[in-house]
């Protein structure tokens, strides 16, 4: 569908204007600031609403404004009427009703929701596309291709922030293996220090009851002492003691028994039991850091095999990504989607010249081929050779150019002054 028919009321710099266009470029020249601009946001503001609406749509001393938009085919040079759209604005509010048009007209339900499903935001204005950072213009494009890498993104981000923690893993059981000091010729396993902690305990229990006798014959011998001592003092008054003397030799007697029936003690030495588990000690500390560090090993020999596992994974993903990029047919011929926005033929598209990057950008606009074949430019930015090469694309085609540009010279297509159009310019032929 084009635009057949485009009417506006008191919306923003316009007072009346009504434009039948005639041809596939539809031109809106005038000075700056005789309300040009103010036809093709009235055409925005018809069709696509919401942030597009300008702050101020009503002219300046007036209460109401209106832009109605017909919308249709052409059959053998003829317009064909599908939809009338018309937006109203009162104070701050606005109404919007789409009907269709024929003997029997209906109004559309959901009425911005239809327009939006026949309006293409890049193919309506490929110049604000172009104006997008590349970031923005290959999100855009993206979108409206119905491509979504986010997939392929967050599986190579995941695996390379695992691949990375693996790195920083294998190193670090490296430099763990290198810190510790080995020792050559021992066996892998600890050596058990069962069988000399079993002969130590033993040798400890014989010294123990070995250091019990000694204390009692040291006892005995103490007492025995005492008794040779008290037999010597009796002897001197042998009458008064007497009787205690027999007792006493008796007691000796006894003792002397005692003391010849108890065995002799031999204390064995355990330092060299206690050297040997010493020096087992040792050996077994040297093979559990023989085996830490073999075990260190192991452990980044195996990160190393991850590390390049996940290294594969990522060109797996990559190579889906790239395939699923190969697959997918662009709207232009050249045209590439790159990590941080477009390429063209190789080259990313902001390193092209401007105008041809127009060009580009409007091509893919035509490309994506939405149901309202319209495109709306401002060309006040553009050269005379970049509005022809833009005219010149359209040429033969079913889209409709709208461009503005300035302009003192009002025999080029609907000149806009004062709000106003100059003349009978629906009878004009269009530039």
């Amino acid at each position: 569908m084009k635009i057949l028919k485009f009417e506006a009321e008191n919306f923003k710099k316009l007072s009346v204007v009504e434009i039948t266009p005639d041809g596939n470029v539809v031109i809106i020249s005038g000075k700056n600031g005789a309300g040009k601009s103010s036809v093709l946001d009235g055409l925005e503001a018809t069709l696509r609403g919401g942030r597009c609406l300008p702050k101020q749509p009503i002219k300046t001393g007036e209460v109401r404004a209106k832009v109605e938009t017909v919308l249709g085919e052409t059959e053998l040079g003829e317009p064909i009427p599908k939809y009338k759209v018309t937006r109203k604005f009162f104070g701050t509010s606005s109404t919007l009703k789409v009907e269709t048009c024929g003997e029997t007209k209906s109004e559309v339900r959901s009425p911005q929701a239809f327009l939006d499903s026949v309006v293409g935001d890049i193919s309506f204005d490929p110049l604000a596309f172009l104006n997008k950072q590349p970031a923005e213009q290959r999100n855009t494009l993206m979108e409206f291709l119905g491509l979504n890498l986010e997939e392929f993104a967050k599986a190579i981000v995941g695996l390379r922030v695992e691949r990375s923690d693996v790195r920083k893993e294998k190193e670090r059981k490296l430099h763990e293996a290198e810190s510790i000091t080995t020792t050559p010729g021992l066996p892998p396993e600890e050596i058990s220090s069962e069988s000399l902690l079993v002969e130590l305990k033993t040798i400890q229990l014989h010294n123990e009851k070995c250091q019990e006798f000694i204390t009692k014959k040291t006892i005995l011998k103490n007492d025995l002492q005492r008794v040779i001592a008290d037999i010597r003092a009796a002897e001197k008054s042998i009458q008064d003691w007497q009787i205690r003397l027999a007792n006493l030799q008796n007691q000796k007697g006894i003792m002397e028994q005692d003391f010849g029936l108890t065995a002799s003690v031999v204390i064995e030495d355990s330092a060299g039991v206690e050297a040997k588990i010493k020096a087992l000690t040792a050996t077994n500390e040297a093979i559990r850091r023989n085996a830490q560090k073999r075990a260190a090993m192991t452990a980044s020999d195996n990160c190393a095999v991850e590390y390049a596992r996940l290294g594969d994974e990522i060109k797996v993903v990559e190579n889906q990504k790239a395939k699923k990029l190969a697959e997918t047919v662009m709207p232009v011929k050249g045209l590439t989607i790159l990590p941080d926005g477009l390429g063209y033929n190789g080259i990313p598209l902001e390193q092209e010249c401007q105008s041809k990057r127009l060009k580009i950008c409007v091509a893919i606009a035509m490309a994506m081929n939405p149901k309202l074949t319209v495109l709306r430019i401002d060309g006040n930015g553009l050269d005379t050779d970049s509005r022809i090469a833009i005219g010149e694309l359209v040429a033969g085609t079913e889209y409709q150019l709208w461009m503005e540009v300035v302009s003192d010279d009002n025999s080029i297509g609907f000149y806009i002054e004062d709000g106003h159009l100059t003349g009978d310019l629906n009878e004009k032929e269009t530039n």
